[in-house]
């Protein structure tokens, strides 16, 4: 197979279709949420390479891009709209592509600045609904339904894996924090059965954390703990940090470099998730077998053969460890890793899951 192959993660429930004799299903993603999902600091050449197996459902008509609502593109900035701003989906979406090599990645976006989260309900007309506008021509009484149908033209090309959603700004009161998790559960939960996607991995991002600035202090931080628990509390859910991140000029938004990192966040936490729902641990290819040995004293991967370069990197990218020989060493503690090797017969490509 070309390069190698990559290590197949477990498929997951999803309606049964049919995709064409010789095509693999694409991996499809839902973004949902309000402006920080959505994004729009300027884009740099960095964020509009386009990635040739990224592909992202239009969000609205853009004739000047090219793009017709619910029609497929190469992904490039805005996902949500007709600019060039960048969004967490951006780096989300090449980093997941670079991860798993056989798979086309599909990107449905779906967030909408500033709403509530009544706005999504399903079979709810948010109190606000006259102040937002639903794409592309605002005809629907509330966002479910408009997912829906978007994600209904996603699974004719693939298998909904996971769920990437961020939103709270606008419920940060005390009064609407006392009912956001159960109402974002209800949510989830009438997607997953409306669609028949079973659990896959939802991911829940933390809003913009405390700067500690004298201005443009950020607005919503003491609605992370909800955040937390709802992460606790979908199934197969899991949170998304937002410590650190680069700020942007306001109380509630990121910057570019705030975009581009909290992505490459998401696209770990989901690699991560579904590494860990694999129960396939090795991968065949032409630079020979190998294996994943755990042990008291850690984790040692084993080739059958001779390998000239051995790499192991975080999801973001970073070198772990870098070796050649028969076998390398695992950090004792360490999230999912990508293997990157090379033989004189070929290229081992992988993820190894998280360690216990």
């Amino acid at each position: 197979m070309g390069i190698g192959r990559l290590i197949r993660l477990a498929p997951l429930l999803a309606p049964v279709l049919s995709w064409g004799a010789d095509a693999r299903p694409w991996k499809v993603f839902l973004l949902f949420g309000q402006s920080n999902m959505a994004g729009g600091s300027a884009s740099e050449a960095q964020d509009r390479i386009v990635h040739p197996r990224v592909k992202a459902l239009a969000y609205t008509n853009c004739p000047s891009q090219g793009r017709t609502y619910n029609q497929w593109y190469a992904a490039a900035p805005s996902l949500h709209g007709c600019g060039t701003g960048v969004g967490l989906g951006d780096s989300f979406g090449r980093i997941v592509a670079d991860s798993l090599e056989s798979d086309t990645i599909a990107l449905v976006p779906c967030a909408i600045p500033g709403v509530d989260i009544s706005f999504f309900g399903k079979g709810v007309v948010s109190s606000r609904r006259k102040d937002f506008s639903i794409p592309p021509d605002n005809h629907w009484t509330g966002a479910y339904p408009w997912m829906v149908e978007r994600i209904r033209k996603a699974q004719e090309k693939g298998v909904v894996s996971g769920i990437l959603f961020h939103q709270g700004e606008a419920d940060w009161t005390d009064t609407a924090r006392k009912v956001w998790v159960s109402r974002v559960v209800a949510i989830v939960k009438d997607l997953k059965s409306d669609l028949g996607i079973g659990d896959v991995p939802f991911l829940a991002g933390e809003l913009r954390a405390r700067q500690n600035r004298s201005t443009n202090e950020s607005c919503c931080f003491a609605h992370n703990p909800y955040v937390a628990t709802l992460a606790k509390t979908v199934p197969n859910g899991h949170l998304v940090s937002s410590q650190g991140l680069d700020p942007a000029n306001d109380p509630y938004h990121l910057s570019t470099p705030g975009y581009r990192e909290f992505g490459k966040r998401y696209a770990a936490s989901m690699l991560a998730a579904l590494a860990k729902s694999s129960g396939t641990l090795q991968a065949p290819s032409r630079a020979g077998a190998w294996r994943l040995d755990r042990g008291a004293d850690g984790s040692v991967v084993r080739f059958e053969s001779k390998q000239d370069r051995i790499e192991l990197r975080d999801l973001r990218g970073t070198l772990v460890v870098r070796g050649s020989g028969h076998e390398i060493r695992l950090p004792g503690s360490h999230g999912a890793l990508l293997l990157r090797s090379q033989g004189g017969s070929g290229r081992i490509v992988a993820t190894l899951p998280i360690s216990p």
